[in-house]
């Protein structure tokens, strides 16, 4: 059956526990509860089996309702941020940047990857995002939340894919009766990141108390925060874009892009568009930060129903539906274009764009000038495109969900019971922002004066198409019928050939912006029966047994602009793919002894699971444990896991995707001394050649700046397989009235890890080793040069974390009141990862995480949450300390930069009214100190975009302040 709250504050050997203190509910303690739950029969996660509270041998952290309201958070995913298991998450404050799914919440455990954390609803599963397993918690009702139970460590065997880092267990109050309204309201103390909050959740008994239908309605607004308004991030560091929204322009020779402060070759515009040389980025370039997020605005509405009605004993039915809409939208600065490189302007008939053409009517006479000097015939160009589009996203996600089921025992007064229910769920997320169609760029770029005296286009093909001439010397400059050609496809209806193949057709008149549409389809059949095989001396051996069949498919589709690369943005194409699972699993628990002289309990356990998969085939996972208890004061525990994570539709279906990376080629003259040159370079093909004929084989900035690479899945890729320990003590000494304590060793390997070589691994690699695994990513033309360097999954590395849990609890009584003190820490071992087969492991323990240089998140050798909480029978007050240990940026720098331990301080207090405490106030602050988080520049790679921080690890708003009421009738 399930786990009661009053079962989990007693179960201290089955949870080392984050719960707070049911005040109202229980005035005689923990140990008093402990000593009524002694002995309930109860499921937690991690195991299909119901037993007795103190026999778990899998240690398991509860987060309590009670708990979820002290922090204030209205979205769960804060709640979760604070455990010490839970790692750097996709959040509010890291997707400003993402092309999609802006402001999703999702859970990563031991820094292993939201992937390898499997989300479950009431101990079923529920739907992720497009082509993964990841779960958004935004669909998470908050209030109807009774608690969290989450589980480190693989248990795939009784789960499935995905339980390779753990499992979060989100058990909803089903039983509720009466009515309960919260609102809340949140705003910092500077004025801004306002948040309001509010839910209704309403119950009622029927049926004589055989059935109940509880209902939920909630709607939580959070505004964001934009990068301008905290001084640590209001401006870029250590030096603003080059880009300037007035246009930087370079004619310092044939084919030469230098931009050259304080350069006579070099223009740009001050106030009121008068002409000037260009003196540098941090004088005339472009404070990106002035547009960007810190945090970007959440929406959400959310309804929940579930219901049960016991018919009998033998059939109970059972059914919930959720649904919830997601709102939010990134900002970022204006787009930055120019005449070469990634989102570069392109002729009309798609060729490169050479710059412009110093013939144009619009050229400065200054700028002529100088460019007639040089030799140059066409201008350099960078700008922004304030006065043309806007890039930043709006998204729209909705999420539907449904179960229906049904549970009892087969034979009444019998302890064999089954539970046999479906599963559905949807999303769809729509994701929308303007763009330009990048030919049209070029094409009114390149003017000449008419035969009427006015300005057209020089393209007679763009002419036709309607093309409107267009002016970027200077700010604001861009015409509203200029910027309206640029944003509309106007050329004849045909097909383009992408990258991966296929086709896509561009219809003539189509507006030109940036469409995404992602939908998601899952279906769940499970049925389990439970029930006890025969005696041993302690106690009967427990069965559970059963099977499941799931279907997931998933799309992605872009615009066809998107698809064929000729918008603004980098090349993206369409992702399709399904996949099936037929599963069946086994556990056992066996109680060997029980109360007998000298041995309190001895108990073994296994689990066991076989999936086969349309996609990897056949997949085992297992996991065996025991429990030894000499005393009641002392529990010791112990399980080994075979985890299993079968790769996901985007691992194997992503469509074929562009990106321009930044690599360097070891043979490059002009980079490396030649002495460095590997020897290797010297049997690429056509690089003797090119010394012969140039002198040398040096790259271009232009060269450098088009290599390009595509990303994509890869159909051949076979299952993550992780071996997973914990061993550990639930100490619960009777000489010591109301104390508890946990400590668990864990350590997780992760091998055959699905993911990429990065590309200049890739490069290096191929020179270093000739290795086929390498070779095969790079691309070189006849000359030798690099032009293509490919990043597409592979099982290509390893994982590795180790550490160790302590969760300890003490109750107080004074008189009618109650201290409760308790903590959660975690001391961590090792955090490294082996990028592919024979490489050195790269160690992050102690390391901060990165914006997108592929560490698995903050390193963290000691990370820990402490609560105290003092409870009356009118008012509670509850203090918290978040501590996070001392980074460094980069463990491989010569003089790396040094973070210091991190204090984060958080009060709540609250006060009830009315007799039945029918009303409950409440005001809080969290980062009291208003603590400021570490600040990098914008070359540092742990620096996440428009933020200067490490912005999935520490707080970007300062002090929070807020208010609330709880009304119950």
């Amino acid at each position: 059956m399930p786990l009661r709250a009053g079962t989990v504050l007693a179960g201290m050997g089955a949870v080392a526990f984050f719960a707070a203190p049911a005040f109202a509910q229980d005035q005689n303690g923990a140990a008093d509860a402990a000593q009524q739950g002694a002995g309930t029969e109860i499921v937690v996660t991690g195991s299909r089996i119901a037993r007795p509270d103190l026999q778990s041998s899998t240690p398991v952290a509860v987060v309590s309702a009670e708990r979820i309201e002290q922090t204030g958070a209205s979205n769960i995913q804060d709640v979760l941020a604070t455990l010490p298991s839970v790692g750097q998450n996709v959040s509010r404050t890291s997707s400003n940047f993402s092309n999609t799914g802006n402001g999703t919440a999702t859970v990563n455990l031991r820094n292993l990857g939201s992937s390898r954390t499997l989300v479950l609803i009431d101990g079923r599963r529920t739907l992720g995002i497009a082509g993964s397993p990841a779960v958004d918690v935004n669909n998470i009702p908050t209030d109807l939340v009774q608690r969290v139970e989450v589980v480190t460590g693989g248990a795939s065997a009784v789960y499935g894919s995905e339980a390779i880092a753990g499992v979060v267990n989100f058990v909803l109050k089903n039983d509720f009766q009466g009515l309960r309204v919260r609102a809340q309201n949140t705003l910092s103390d500077k004025g801004d990141a306002a948040r309001q909050y509010v839910s209704i959740t309403g119950g009622q008994n029927f049926g004589g108390g055989r059935g109940n239908v509880t209902a939920n309605f909630s709607y939580d607004n959070d505004h964001g925060l934009y990068s301008r308004d905290r001084s640590f991030s209001a401006r870029d560091l250590p030096n603003r874009s080059a880009y300037a929204s007035q246009g930087v322009f370079d004619v310092s020779g044939p084919n030469q892009q230098s931009f050259t402060p304080n350069s006579p070759s070099t223009f740009t515009f001050g106030p009121g568009n008068n002409l000037k040389g260009y003196q540098g980025p941090n004088i005339d370039g472009y404070n990106r930060n002035g547009d960007r997020l810190l945090s970007v605005p959440v929406e959400r509405y959310q309804g929940a129903v579930l219901a049960h009605y016991d018919f009998s004993d033998a059939f109970k039915l059972y059914a919930q539906g959720q649904y919830s809409r997601t709102n939010s939208n990134a900002s970022l600065e204006p787009a930055a274009i120019s005449n070469t490189g990634p989102s570069a302007a392109l002729n009309f008939d798609g060729s490169a764009y050479a710059g412009i053409p110093i013939s144009s009517p619009y050229v400065p006479a200054a700028i002529r000038a100088a460019a007639i000097a040089n030799g140059v015939d066409t201008i350099q160009f960078l700008r922004r495109s304030n006065d043309i589009f806007s890039r930043s996203n709006k998204n729209e996600r909705d999420f539907y969900r449904g179960v229906l089921g049904a549970k009892g025992q087969f034979t009444a007064g019998t302890n064999w019971s089954y539970d046999i229910y479906y599963e559905h769920s949807e999303s769809r997320d729509h994701t929308t922002a303007q763009s330009i169609y990048t030919p049209n760029y070029g094409a009114a770029l390149s003017n000449e004066i008419g035969p009427d005296g006015q300005v057209r286009c020089s393209d007679t093909a763009a002419r036709a198409a309607g093309c409107v001439p267009i002016n970027i010397f200077g700010a604001n400059t861009v015409t509203a019928a200029a910027a309206q050609f640029l944003q509309k496809y106007t050329g004849p209806t045909r097909n383009v050939t992408l990258v991966d193949g296929g086709t896509v057709q561009l219809v003539n008149g189509t507006n030109v912006a940036y469409d995404y549409l992602a939908k998601v389809n899952q279906d769940v059949v499970s049925g389990s029966i439970n029930g006890d095989l025969f005696s041993l001396w302690g106690g009967p051996v427990a069965l559970s047994f059963g099977g499941e069949y799931r279907h997931e498919k998933s799309t992605e589709t872009f615009d066809p602009f998107t698809q064929a690369g000729l918008s603004a943005g980098n090349q993206i194409t369409n992702t399709r793919g399904s996949f099936n699972v037929k599963e069946g699993f086994v556990e056992v628990v066996a109680p060997i002894v029980e109360d007998r002289p000298g041995l309190k309990y001895l108990g073994l356990e296994g689990a066991a699971r076989y999936a086969d998969y349309s996609t990897v085939v056949g997949v085992w996972s297992f996991k065996g444990g025991a429990t030894f208890a000499p005393t009641s004061d002392i529990r010791f525990r112990g399980v080994y896991s075979r985890a299993t994570r079968a790769p996901n539709i985007g691992e194997l279906y992503a469509s074929i995707s562009q990106t321009f990376p930044s690599v360097n080629d070891p043979c490059d003259q002009g980079t490396n001394e030649s002495d460095k040159i590997p020897a290797a370079c010297a049997n690429v093909p056509g690089r003797a050649n090119t010394i012969a004929s140039r002198g040398s084989f040096t790259y271009s900035t232009a060269q450098i700046q088009s290599i390009d690479g595509l990303l994509g899945g890869n159909r051949n890729l076979r299952e993550e397989t992780a071996d997973t320990f914990t061993a550990g003590a639930v100490i619960t000494p009777t000489f010591f009235k109301n104390f508890s304590m946990t400590v668990d060793y864990y350590t997780i390997k992760v091998k055959n890890a699905i993911g990429i070589i990065g590309q200049q691994v890739s490069a290096d690699e191929c020179l270093a080793t000739g290795n086929a695994q390498f070779c095969n990513n790079v691309i070189r033309d006849s000359n030798g040069f690099i032009t293509r360097v490919n990043a597409i999954n592979f099982n290509t590395g390893s994982y590795l974390v180790s550490g160790i849990d302590v969760e300890a609890r003490y109750a107080v009584p004074v008189g009618a009141s109650r201290f409760d003190f308790d903590v959660m820490y975690n001391h961590r071992f090792k955090q490294q990862q082996t990028p592919f087969p024979g490489a050195a492991p790269q160690n992050e323990l102690g390391q901060a995480d990165c914006y997108s240089c592929g560490r698995l998140g903050s390193g963290f050798k000691g990370k820990g949450v402490a609560n105290v909480t003092f409870s009356a029978p009118k008012f509670q007050l509850n203090y918290r300390l978040d501590y996070m240990g001392p980074l460094v940026d980069n463990l491989a720098s010569a003089n790396p930069q040094r973070i210091s331990a991190y204090f984060y301080h958080n009060l709540q207090g609250k006060v009830m009214v009315g007799g039945k405490q029918q009303m409950e106030l409440y005001a809080g602050v969290n980062n009291l100190l208003d603590t400021k988080p570490p600040v990098f520049g914008d070359t540092n790679q742990v620096t996440f975009p428009g933020t200067q921080t490490v912005a999935n690890t520490y707080d970007l708003y300062g002090r929070m302040l807020y208010v609330g009421a709880t009304f119950k009738f």
